[in-house]
C-alpha cells in the first residue's frame, strides 16, 4: 500500500476492484487543516493501456460536474507516477449491499419503508444527472448504466449517496465504448442492456426497480446458479420471485415497483423525477419514514450482535460478475462451486484431445473436428404434432422472409419446419411471434462450429470442454461460461447470434417447403432468447444472397412498385437505419423495377438496393404491380 498518493496520505485500503483501487486518505494544509477523501486509483497493470486510462479520466471529468447532495463529489483529477487518480468525497458508513449483507447476519428486515427512502434518493440523484448540463449548457446525456447496491452509498447520518459513473455513457466522453456494451453486474441490467440494444436513462429506472424489490424481499430478484439464466430472466424481464415474495410488499409499492421493471421501455416509467414523486407521495401517505430513521437502523444493524441459526438459512448475496450468484442456501452454494472447481481440475488435466468424452452425443464432421450440438443435447421428447392445424407452403412462391414476417405481425406461436435443399431441415419455435429456438441439421451452424468459425473456441478446446460437460448439466454454453473461457455476456450473445443466423440463413433459399404448426408446444429443453423477430428479418434481409435478389429482379424487372403508407417507426423496427425508409419513399409506383435499379451505378449499391425493395415487398410495405 503507497504511503503517499500525490499530495494525499493513504491511511487505509478501502477496495479493490477489476479497474482500481480504493483508498482512505487525508488532505493536511496549513494551520492544521485536514480533510477525509476517497482516492480512486488507476491499477498498475491497466496503468499502460490506453483505453483503461481514457475510461477513468473520462469518469472524473464527468463526476467532477455534478453537483448534487446524493451524488459522491470529486474533488481533484491528479497523477502519481504517471498513474492517474481521482481524489472525491469520502462517505463515513457502508454500502447498501454490505447492509443487506449485515441485516442477513443479523436477522433484521430493512423496512419497506426505508428502502423506499434510499430509492426516492437514489431517483433525485439520477433525475439531476440524466438532465445535467456542461457549463455552456450542453446537455451532458448522462446514463449511469451500473445502479447496484454496491454502488450506493449510506452515510452513519442516513445520508445515500450515488457513485462510480465509471461506466456511464454520455455524448460529453472523449472514449467511446461500443453501444450497449455491458460491464455491470448481470442482475442489475436491464432487458434492452443484455441484448446489445440502445438504452436511454429508463435502463436506470429498470436497475433502481431491481434495487428496490431486492431490499424489500431481501433476496435476490433474478437469480440462479448460471449466469448464462440470469441473463436470460433479465431480458425477459421475469418477476416470478416478485409476485411469489409479494407479502412482502405494501400492495400500493409493489404497483410502483412492477410498473418500473416492465419490459419495454415505454412502459416503465418515462423519468426518474416521475418515479421519484410516486414514491415520495407513497412515503408521505403510508408512514414517517426519514433519513435520520435510516440512520437509526443502519447503526443498530451493524452493532447487533450474529443471530443464532439453526439448519439451512437464506444467504443474500450479491456476488460480483463472473460469480455464482444468490440467493441460494449455503450448502447448495458450496455443491456447485465445488462441481465448478472440479470441472475445471479435469479441464486442465484433460490433454489427450483424441480422446472421445463419454456420456456425450458428438458429431465427426467432414472437416475431421469433433463437434457438438447444443441443440441435440438439449432436445427433449418431440410433442406430436398431428391434432394441430398445419399450413403448408412452397418456398418458391412464398419465401420464408415473408412467412417469418407475418407470423411476427400476428404474433403467433407455434412450430415452422423448413425443408431446404439436400436434405436440409430446420425447426423454429416462436412465441407470440417470437423465435425463442431454432434448430438445424447443418453441421456448419451446430454451436461448436459456430463458436470456433467465429474466433470463439479452438477445436481444442472445445474437445476438453466437452470431457466435463456433465458437471454443467450437459450444456456446452454452461461448461464454457463456467470453465471461464468464455464470458457470460458473451456466450449470451454468440447463442443469440448462432440462432439467428440458423433463420437468416433460409431468407435464401430459392426453393423448399415450410410447415407451420399453429400453437404447438415448445419441443425442446433449451434456453428460450427471444429474439427480437423484426431486427432477425432486417439483418436477415441485408445478407440475402446476390443470387436469389437478381432473380427476384429477373422475374419482377418490368413491374412497377408501389410502396404502402406505413410508419416511419415501423420500419424503424427492423433496424436498417435511414436506408430503408428512403428506398420505401422510392417505391413510388411510376418506375419499373428494372429501371430503377439501373439508376444505381455500383454493384454493391444496386444488390443493396435489390434487398431492401425485396423486403418491402415480402413484408407487405410495398406490393408490385
Amino acid at each position: 500500500m503507497p504511503k503517499k498518493v500525490g499530495r494525499y496520505t493513504i491511511l487505509d485500503r478501502l477496495a479493490v476492484g477489476g479497474m482500481a483501487e480504493l483508498f482512505k486518505a487525508t488532505l493536511s494544509g496549513d494551520h492544521g487543516f485536514q480533510r477525509l477523501v476517497a482516492i480512486k486509483k488507476i491499477l498498475p497493470h491497466l496503468a499502460v493501456d490506453k483505453s483503461f486510462v481514457e475510461m477513468f479520466i473520462d469518469e472524473a471529468r464527468l463526476t467532477g460536474q455534478l453537483d448534487h447532495r446524493n451524488i459522491v463529489q470529486v474533488y481533484e483529477l491528479g497523477t502519481d507516477s504517471d498513474t492517474p487518480y481521482i481524489a472525491m468525497q469520502y462517505v463515513d458508513g457502508i454500502d447498501v449491499l454490505a447492509l443487506l449483507r449485515e441485516c442477513a447476519r443479523a436477522q433484521i428486515r430493512l423496512t419497506p419503508e426505508l428502502a423506499a427512502v434510499i430509492a426516492r434518493d437514489v431517483l433525485d440523484a439520477l433525475d439531476y444527472a440524466h438532465n445535467a448540463r456542461s457549463a455552456d449548457g450542453r446537455a451532458l446525456g448522462i446514463i449511469h448504466r451500473d445502479i447496484s447496491p454496491g454502488n450506493i452509498l449510506l452515510s452513519w447520518r442516513g445520508d445515500v449517496k450515488l457513485t462510480d459513473f465509471g461506466i456511464a455513457r454520455a455524448a460529453e466522453r472523449q472514449h467511446k465504448t461500443e453501444a450497449g456494451t455491458l460491464k455491470g453486474k448481470y442482475g442489475y441490467m436491464s432487458p434492452e442492456q443484455v441484448s446489445g440494444g440502445e438504452i436511454d436513462q429508463r435502463s436506470d429506472l429498470f436497475s433502481v426497480g431491481i434495487l428496490l424489490a431486492e431490499m424489500v424481499m431481501a433476496r435476490r430478484l433474478f437469480t440462479s446458479t448460471n449466469d448464462l439464466d440470469i441473463l436470460l430472466m433479465v431480458r425477459d424481464a421475469r418477476l416470478d420471485r416478485l409476485h411469489k415474495y409479494a407479502s412482502e410488499f405494501p400492495v400500493e409499492l409493489r404497483v410502483l415497483v412492477t410498473r418500473a421493471l416492465q419490459r419495454q421501455p415505454e412502459d416503465r416509467w418515462q423519468s426518474a423525477a416521475q418515479f421519484r414523486d410516486a414514491l415520495d407521495e407513497w412515503i408521505r401517505r403510508a408512514t414517517t419514514a426519514t433519513n435520520r430513521e435510516l440512520a437509526t437502523l443502519v447503526g443498530r444493524v451493524v452493532n447487533a450482535p450474529t443471530a443464532d441459526l439453526e439448519g439451512e438459512q437464506v444467504v443474500h448475496e450479491v456476488p460480483e460478475v463472473g460469480s455464482l450468484s444468490g440467493p441460494m442456501t449455503r450448502m447448495s452454494l458450496a455443491r456447485a462451486e465445488a462441481d465448478a472447481a472440479q470441472a475445471r481440475r479435469e479441464f486442465i488435466a484433460n490433454s489427450d484431445l483424441n480422446a472421445v468424452p463419454t456420456g456425450v452425443t458428438i458429431d465427426e464432421g467432414s472437416s475431421g473436428v469433433i463437434v457438438v450440438a447444443e441443440d441435440d443435447i438439449e432436445a427433449s421428447e418431440r410433442a406430436e404434432p398431428s391434432h394441430y392445424e398445419k399450413v403448408v407452403g412452397d418456398v418458391r412462391t412464398t419465401p420464408l422472409l415473408g412467412v417469418l414476417y407475418r407470423l411476427a405481425k400476428t404474433k403467433a406461436s407455434g412450430v415452422l419446419s423448413m425443408e431446404g435443399r439436400a436434405g436440409v431441415l430446420k425447426e423454429a419455435y416462436l412465441l407470440s411471434g417470437q423465435p425463442q429456438f431454432v434448430s438445424s441439421n447443418v453441421e456448419s451452424e451446430r454451436l461448436g462450429t459456430f463458436l470456433i468459425a467465429q474466433g470463439a473456441l479452438t477445436p481444442a478446446a472445445l474437445q476438453r470442454a466437452l470431457s466435463v460437460m456433465h458437471h454443467f448439466g450437459g450444456r456446452l454454453a454452461d461448461t464454457l461460461v463456467g470453465l471461464d473461457i468464455l464470458d457470460p455476456l458473451e456466450a449470451y450473445r454468440l447463442l443469440a447470434k448462432q440462432v439467428a443466423a440458423k433463420l437468416m440463413e433460409t431468407f435464401s433459399w430459392p426453393k423448399g417447403r415450410y410447415t407451420w404448426v399453429e400453437n404447438q408446444p415448445n419441443p425442446w429443453k433449451a434456453r428460450s432468447l427471444h429474439l427480437d423477430a423484426f431486427r432477425v428479418i432486417g439483418a436477415g434481409a441485408a445478407q440475402l444472397s446476390e443470387a436469389l435478389v437478381e432473380d427476384w429482379l429477373a422475374t419482377n424487372h418490368a413491374a412497377f412498385v408501389v410502396n404502402e403508407p406505413v410508419s416511419p417507426a415501423e420500419l424503424a423496427g427492423f433496424g436498417l437505419g435511414e436506408a430503408l425508409l428512403r428506398v420505401h419513399g422510392l417505391l413510388d409506383g411510376r418506375t419499373r423495377l428494372g429501371e430503377l435499379v439501373n439508376k444505381v451505378r455500383s454493384a454493391e449499391a444496386r444488390t443493396n438496393l435489390l434487398r431492401l425493395a425485396y423486403l418491402l415487398v415480402q413484408s407487405d410495405h410495398a406490393r408490385l404491380s
